[in-house]
Order: structure tokens, then sequence, then C-alpha cells
């Protein structure tokens, strides 16, 4: 789905979570040699930033959220039930997110219009490529550790 990743990150109650993120545009191409492929080129670019921007946003986030629940459990007791240690209490999160990023590798005869083209043939092309890329991932061995 398009569920914004920041949405998987401050749901509640928090628990253990495996996410698929997957791209349409990939950060790495080929140098654009015409007008149309710098189109597309700049897609892929603005697009995948956008991913990794959120991605790093994600993983900086749940790791000060672990950063503060390891902090609270060694405070003493008398702190323990202040008004400053209850509201960070309820940031705190010692959870696992695992984050799978699957890149969808474009066709050479796909364009720019690749965000916009829902035809059958195109979304047919799209979700075999996706189901073989999620299960290459997922036969990696290290993909969940």
């Amino acid at each position: 789905s398009n569920t914004p990743l920041q949405w998987v990150a401050e749901s509640t109650p928090r628990q253990d979570t495996l996410a698929f993120q997957v791209d349409l545009w990939s950060a790495q191409g080929e140098i654009p040699r015409n007008i149309a492929e710098v189109t597309t080129r700049q897609k892929e670019i603005q697009y995948s930033s956008r991913t990794r921007a959120n991605t790093d946003q994600f993983k900086r986030v749940q790791r000060l959220r672990s950063a503060l629940g390891s902090l609270l459990s060694k405070l003493p007791d008398e702190l323990h039930d202040t008004a400053e240690a209850r509201l960070l209490s309820a940031e705190a999160d010692q959870k696992v997110y695992s984050l799978v990023h699957l890149i969808y590798r474009g066709r050479a005869y796909e364009g720019h219009s690749k965000d916009y083209e829902f035809s059958r043939l195109a979304m047919t092309e799209h979700w075999r490529a996706g189901y073989h890329d999620a299960v290459k991932t997922l036969r990696h061995p290290e993909v969940l550790e």
C-alpha cells in the first residue's frame, strides 16, 4: 500500500513489526542520453531520495526511542513517577522493527510515465516482477537478521 513509513512508526500500540517498503524508483541509474531519459532520471532521483530520507528518519527515531527506554530503566525509583519520566516513557520503545526495502528495477521500455501508468499490462508486469523480487529477497539468508 502507500502507507507512509511515518504512520507505521507512530502507530500505537507499538509492536514488533516487519514492514516491506517498496520503491518503484531506483536511486541508481544510467546517465540520460535524451530529454525523455532526463525526465525519467529526475523522477528516479526525486522519489528514491524521498524514500531514503523517510527510511533514515525512521531509523533515527527508533534508535532514539530504544536509547530512551534503556536510559529510563536506569532511573532511580523516586524519578519514575515524575511528569517528565511519564512523558518520556510514552515515547520510549524497545520493540523490534525490521524494514525490508524492495526496489523495482524498471524495464528499458518504461519511461517517466510509470508513476501514473496503470494499464492492465503494466500492472500485471509490475505484480509479476514484484512477486519475483520479494521471493528472491526473502530467500536471502540475511534479510531478517
